[in-house]
């Protein structure tokens, strides 16, 4: 699943290829992409001749400004978005959408999986709605520290990686990202929330802030089929330290690196460093 990072990446290609191109035409070919209360025929319609304002995100939310209205994309397990010149031959497949631009492009989405959501809402109202109201401040927030986190998080009894993954708590990390926090944190993934003192919520907040920024730097994590455009993967993975590295040695301590169930989650660490 693309995490802040992925997101990130694309939404900055995204900028560089459409931003001020207008939608000439859109069409769904998957009904169930749209989770706003209007028929497909009114959605698309509602896109057709808007100009393409900016593209930005809130955490894992993908941010199409379009003068009043805001077009939400949520990439889920395998969304795609990607551009093309108009007349390319793609494969056709999982394409769940096409937008017709201006300048003979073409916006063209697709998911494997059909997990992904559009929701088209009114811009001026769309952060007090589903889904964005209900997303947490991201690791970047300039109003977060330690105490924030211990005072969100602390009177939880879960496992701390559970609560890591609460995007009403703290937005934009996912599986991948998690491992690789609490390795850098030196915390076990199954400690409880409720036991952290309050250096060890710093320490996962600095953790949060300095590989995510990493990896954006890398354009993200390419595992199983992400790709910030076609063609392109990110390069993140070459530097993970123990997500994927099970039976491998700990690059700090030497440690076989291990793989555990958290909440049903694949979970990587190392028993040594983190205990």
């Amino acid at each position: 699943m693309p995490e802040l990072p992925e997101v990130e990446t694309v939404i900055r290609i995204l900028n560089k290829k459409v931003k001020g191109l207008t939608i000439r035409k859109a069409t769904i070919t998957y009904p169930n992409l749209i989770k706003t209360d209007i028929s497909i025929p009114e959605f698309e319609k509602e896109l057709e001749g808007r100009k393409i304002d900016n593209i930005s995100r809130i955490a894992k939310h993908i941010i199409f400004e379009l003068q009043e209205l805001v077009l939400i994309s949520h990439l889920r397990m395998e969304g795609k978005w990607f551009v093309y010149e108009a007349g390319t031959q793609y494969e056709q497949k999982h394409v769940e959408a096409v937008f017709e631009l201006s300048d003979n492009k073409l916006l063209v989405y697709t998911d494997t999986r059909k997990f992904g959501t559009l929701h088209l809402q009114e811009k001026s109202k769309f952060r007090t709605q589903k889904p964005i109201q209900n997303v947490g401040p991201e690791p970047f927030d300039s109003s977060l520290n330690g105490q924030y986190l211990m005072d969100i998080m602390s009177g939880s009894n879960k496992h701390i990686k559970t609560v890591l993954l609460d995007q009403t708590k703290i937005s934009g990390i996912g599986n991948i990202y998690a491992d690789e926090i609490l390795f850098e944190a030196k915390i076990h993934p199954e400690k409880r929330a409720s036991s952290l003192k309050l250096r060890n919520y710093e320490d996962i907040l600095n953790a949060s802030k300095r590989i995510l920024k990493r990896s954006i730097e890398l354009g993200g994590s390419t595992i199983d089929s992400y790709q910030p455009e076609q063609g392109i993967d990110g390069k993140y993975q070459n530097e993970l330290k123990v997500h994927l590295r099970k039976d491998k040695p700990c690059f700090e301590c030497g440690r076989i690196i291990q793989k555990i169930k958290v909440n049903g989650r694949g979970t990587y660490f190392c028993g040594e460093c983190q205990n």
